[in-house]
């Protein structure tokens, strides 16, 4: 009876000790899971699979972006033109590409001196707001008085 008592406390031990580790590794199984049912990434700007081949071909390109990356090859890759082209006196650059991740979710890439700044869904007109580039605005640190 001892032995079994001692058993039963040895092994919740060993179960309370390795519940986090678990805890964890379950969590990141289903996170994983999730993702790649979504077909998303990390950084939750990437979404699933368009509809139409046209969306399937935006969506692959843009879910091979980085900020960072140079800007160039990625407009060649869209393989069309923007629907819209704005800049702006600060040196950002953005173009959108209508009906990416639905038929009214358009795609953007915002660029500043020829590098993607950001990508994703949204509009030109949302991005390039001025209240993005001043204060604590989302382009701010980047922005040029």
């Amino acid at each position: 009876m001892l032995k079994s008592l001692i058993a039963v406390v040895l092994g919740s031990i060993a179960l309370t000790a390795c519940a986090p580790l678990l805890t964890g590794q379950m969590a990141q199984a289903g996170y994983n899971a999730a993702k790649g049912a979504l077909g998303s990434s990390d950084d939750g700007k990437k979404t699933a699979i368009g509809q139409d081949a046209r969306q399937q071909k935006l969506q692959s390109v843009l879910n091979s972006v980085e900020v960072g990356q140079s800007v160039a090859p990625i407009l060649e890759k869209m393989g069309e033109p923007p629907k819209e082209k704005t800049g702006n006196e600060r040196g950002f650059t953005c173009y959108e590409y209508p009906a990416v991740y639905s038929a009214t979710d358009a795609a953007v890439i915002v660029d500043k001196d020829g590098k993607v700044a950001f990508f994703g869904n949204s509009h030109c007109v949302t991005e390039m707001q001025e209240a993005n580039f001043i204060d604590k605005g989302k382009y701010a640190s980047n922005a040029k008085p």
